[in-house]
């Protein structure tokens, strides 16, 4: 199939991909995004040369020829069939097309950009006077050290393992603010015939969902 026949759930496929600038679970598309993401998509996506994709969990990334098609999507023409939906999306990403171009900044550079919450704030303390523990540090530092690379999706049940100072409160409790944060994604395992006994304990429940990997890639 020539890439200008892309349907409407590829594109979005592709702009999902360069918008969060970051490999991304097959689950987060179907569960998160609401992205009806299937083999056959996956596999046009990879034949074309615009995505990779790994296994165990299925995860998806766009190749630098993806990063070009993707950002084709800014500015164009809803794909007919759109819909409302459609149309919308379609609104939006002219809207960053015009942005991208008053600024100058190029796209991949724009969305990989990491917006800093301020720093100068005062450390959280017990009901004594002592200084908390920062588990969200910790488990950034704890992940870093058990990634190969940024990006890359970690177990939480290493990650608990690594940190069992932490109790299940405080590091259940971090895991939630890091959810908010841009460039971190708690997914489900895509197959959980594969769970271990430890690693199904090691979830935590976020939207009545239990998650078992996570990926920071900041």
């Amino acid at each position: 199939m020539p890439e200008k026949e892309l349907t409407l759930v590829d594109r979005c496929i592709l702009v999902t991909l360069m918008v969060k600038a970051a490999p991304l679970p097959q689950t987060y598309f179907t569960n998160v995004a609401g992205i009806g993401l299937k083999a056959d998509h996956r596999r046009r996506l990879q034949s074309l040369g615009l995505i990779e994709v790994t296994e165990k969990p299925i995860t998806l990334a766009l190749t630098d020829r993806g990063w070009d098609r993707a950002t084709e999507e800014l500015g164009a023409e809803p794909p007919k069939g759109a819909g409302t939906a459609g149309g919308t999306l379609y609104v939006a990403l002219d809207f960053l097309r015009r942005l991208i171009d008053h600024s100058g900044t190029r796209a991949d550079d724009l969305f990989r950009m990491q917006i800093n919450r301020d720093e100068v704030v005062a450390p959280p303390v017990t009901s004594s006077g002592a200084p908390a523990v920062d588990a969200v540090a910790l488990i950034r530092q704890a992940y870093h050290e058990l990634a190969a690379k940024p990006g890359d999706y970690v177990m939480l049940a290493d990650l608990r393992g690594a940190l069992t100072d932490l109790s299940r409160p405080e590091f259940d409790a971090a895991l939630m603010t890091l959810n908010r944060e841009r460039g971190v994604h708690l997914v489900p395992e895509s197959n959980q015939k594969v769970l271990k006994p430890q690693e199904r304990a090691a979830a935590v429940t976020i939207g009545n969902q239990d998650k078992h990997l996570v990926a920071i890639s900041s």
